[in-house]
């Protein structure tokens, strides 16, 4: 019983862990930056600690210096989460992916995409709607994060690539799995999402990232890869980063209903069909043993 007690809470040290993280990247990239720049402005003959503290400011209030803690962060966060997983959890990484991906499989996750999306749209309008001051939070958040119309490269790169893998690896790769050992899945399942929702330290991104968090946790479990839920994170970031403003909605009540059921429609289609895949993966593999 009280190694049970032990491993629950030892589940909350990845989430710690990850603001640690955070601000050991912020402290980086400023003492970093700081040196640099009393390098570089000491060597003017005009250099006083005014034009200093002007270069720095100016510097730490950029969107490129921000994103730029962002990827160092992920990066790190990518290796010691890595590392943690595969020696912990018997994380694999070197896998087929005929192995993991069944054609049904990625016609699922493909169908999942946009039903996700859809369904937390509703999500983030029902939590704006109940709790206004959310959005405006939400927001100012999307902007100092430079999640604007011009996106940069930068960011594209964090939001695409790296903080999916980065975060699968924290709350789908180490999270769910120690979760599991003290707790049935649907419940470490549960943790995890909720977690990862609080990760995002909004309301709105809270919600629908924890919504999104049980289905991402869900493909882990059916297949026992990362693989699956990174696919999935990585489009539906790439959807809602990119083409979120093109996808259809409407503004009457019947349209309103109407892409709620189209986005529960593909949802439910899609799991069906990722379920479907690896029950055709298992039959495969057992005719291979036999």
């Amino acid at each position: 019983m009280i190694k049970k007690v032990g491993q629950f809470f030892f589940t909350f040290l990845p989430s710690a862990l990850v603001f640690g993280l955070q601000y050991l990247a912020m402290f980086f990239s400023v003492g970093i930056s700081s040196l640099i720049t009393f390098a570089l402005l000491s060597q003017n003959p005009s250099f006083d600690i005014t034009s200093i503290f002007y270069t720095l400011n100016h510097l730490w209030s950029d969107l490129s210096f921000n994103t730029g803690i962002m990827i160092i962060y992920a990066t790190f966060s990518t290796a010691i989460f890595g590392i943690w997983f595969y020696t912990r959890y018997d994380g694999i990484f070197v896998q087929k992916l005929t192995s993991i991906f069944h054609p049904f499989c990625i016609l699922g996750i493909l169908m999942l995409v946009p039903g996700l999306q859809y369904l937390s749209t509703y999500i983030i309008n029902l939590t704006a709607f109940l709790f206004p001051h959310s959005l405006q939070v939400y927001t100012e958040l999307l902007e100092y994060a430079g999640m604007t119309e011009e996106i940069t490269f930068g960011m594209l790169s964090y939001s695409i690539l790296l903080a999916p893998v980065c975060e699968e690896l924290i709350f789908r790769g180490v999270t769910l799995q120690q979760a599991k050992k003290c707790l049935p899945f649907w419940l470490a399942n549960l943790i995890q999402a909720v977690l990862f929702g609080f990760f995002h330290m909004n309301l709105i991104q809270g919600v629908y990232a924890c919504f999104l968090g049980l289905f991402l946790g869900y493909l882990f479990q059916k297949t026992n890869s990362i693989y699956p839920p990174i696919l999935l994170h990585m489009l539906f970031n790439l959807v809602g980063t990119l083409l979120s403003s093109y996808l259809p909605f409407g503004t009457t009540a019947f349209a309103l209903l109407l892409w709620f059921l189209f986005g529960l429609g593909m949802t439910i289609g899609g799991l069906l069909l990722f379920v479907a895949g690896t029950k055709r993966l298992a039959e495969r593999e057992k005719d291979n043993v036999e």
